[in-house]
């Protein structure tokens, strides 16, 4: 159980730019996005099952998963689409991000306090940590890296973060 202070700290939404490879050997912005994914799964952590935590914590990973996924979706898969190994991948990945689009709306217009927003809420983090892990960090990220290279991968993160804050800034 995280202590008050660590409550009240937000996750970084940049981690420093990832040259080497991870374990995982991802590297650049697929790195970034898999780090973020790990982040945006602790805030789901702290925010489940938690309904007094919902109006602090909530803005804040509404913001990180809005401005990541409308980053990916401006800058990453449209890069995707001119391969022909992850071009299907992009389009399912635009796909799930207009549904996760509408589940956060749909969480957005309806009461914290009320059991369907928790009921809404474990639906999404079902929906995003099948999507994170299952799909992008297991299939689209290893793919996408191959497709890209570790040069534009690279490259790519620092394009993706400066999209991302400005997103972040706006939501």
């Amino acid at each position: 159980m995280p202590s008050r202070s660590q409550e009240n700290q937000s996750p970084q939404v940049t981690p420093a730019i990832a040259t080497t490879p991870r374990g995982d050997g991802l590297i650049g912005v697929f790195a970034t996005l898999a780090d973020q994914h790990a982040q945006i799964a602790q805030l789901f952590e702290q925010l489940q099952g938690q309904p007094h935590r919902r109006a602090r914590l909530w803005p804040e990973l509404r913001r990180q998963l809005v401005s990541h996924e409308h980053a990916e979706v401006r800058e990453l898969y449209p890069l995707l689409r001119q391969f022909s190994q992850t071009y299907a991948m992009a389009n399912l990945h635009d796909d799930e991000a207009r549904a996760l689009d509408a589940l956060i709306h749909r969480l957005d217009a309806t009461m914290l306090e009320s059991e369907h927003w928790g009921t809404l809420f474990d639906q999404l983090v079902s929906t995003v940590l099948h999507h994170a892990k299952d799909e992008e960090e297991q299939k689209i990220f290893p793919a996408a890296q191959e497709a890209l290279g570790e040069a534009r991968a690279v490259e790519l993160d620092v394009q993706l973060r400066q999209v991302q804050q400005k997103l972040a800034m706006a939501h």
